[in-house]
């Protein structure tokens, strides 16, 4: 393989990373707006089928993330160890200089990004359902102060 394939395949594989996790952040954000506007209007069977489809979809989406970033990091080490002691034509290229070993330590952070994200989002729908049925359920205050004459 050339260096200029290296170059475009790694362009690509970066590529398709970043589309990747641009629908993975679409599915997130639908479920901080949709948790913000709709959670306490939810039943409770409503709250847990909304939840469940949630889960299916952000941890599928989460493992097309983690799976196009490992295979971006795995490439990424595979040009670091394939370059030349200089970084050759690649020189300009991060994972043929000597940053390019720390690639392999990616797969770790996106992993623990996507479960961080994915659990956050979880618990951000529970602490605003309970926020606004609260909010919903407590008496009004100006309704129970007498009107001054």
């Amino acid at each position: 393989m050339t260096d200029y394939e290296k170059a475009s395949l790694f362009v690509d594989y970066l590529n398709t990373s970043n589309m990747v996790f641009s629908n993975y952040m679409a599915v997130v954000f639908a479920m901080l707006a949709a948790s913000w506007f709709l959670a306490h209007r939810m039943s409770r069977v409503v709250a847990i089928l909304y939840l469940v489809l949630y889960s299916i979809g952000a941890l599928m989406s989460g493992f097309g993330v983690f799976a196009a970033f490992t295979d971006f990091a795995n490439l990424g080490v595979f040009i670091h160890q394939t370059a030349q002691t200089d970084g050759g034509e690649l020189r300009w290229l991060v994972p043929a200089g000597p940053s390019g070993a720390g690639m392999g330590a990616l797969p770790v952070f996106v992993a623990i990004m996507v479960l961080a994200t994915y659990a956050g989002s979880v618990v951000f729908f529970f602490l605003v359902r309970r926020k606004k049925l609260e909010l919903l359920e407590s008496p009004d205050e100006e309704a129970t102060v007498p009107p001054e004459s």
